[in-house]
């Protein structure tokens, strides 16, 4: 007996442990991102009730300035879901916020109900 509660008592630490860790990250993605594939930094913050996006540095300075999100909401554990704009061509498309740690985040931009999608990774400024 004294051996189960001993396992258990290292069962329930070994989780406490792994959601806190989770939590750690989990509680917001909001800072700001850097996309490695187009070289911008993007700001995270809390725009219209939900998640927002804004372009703070690009290669581009027509899109400095520009917000491609805004009102995100949480769809899952560290995601949120919401219209992105891509300003490459103009067109807004359902947006997937995937926070992987508290140094990763993933966009997905779909189409089509999230059939087909394409995403992006990017890390924490």
């Amino acid at each position: 007996m004294k051996l189960l509660h001993s396992s258990l008592v290292a069962a329930a630490t070994i989780s406490a442990t792994v959601l806190m860790s989770q939590f750690a990250y989990a509680a917001s993605p909001n800072g700001n991102w850097f996309r490695p594939k187009t070289g911008a930094t993007i700001k995270v913050f809390n725009c219209g009730g939900g998640l927002g996006m804004r372009v703070i540095k690009s290669k581009s300075p027509k899109k400095v300035g520009k917000t491609i999100m805004c009102g995100a909401k949480k769809s899952g554990a560290n995601k949120w879901k919401g219209n992105i704009k891509n300003l490459d061509d103009g067109k807004t498309y359902t947006g997937i916020v995937t926070l992987k740690g508290s140094n990763s985040l993933s966009l997905a931009g779909c189409v089509l109900g999230g059939l087909i999608c394409k995403s992006d990774t990017w890390s924490r400024r």
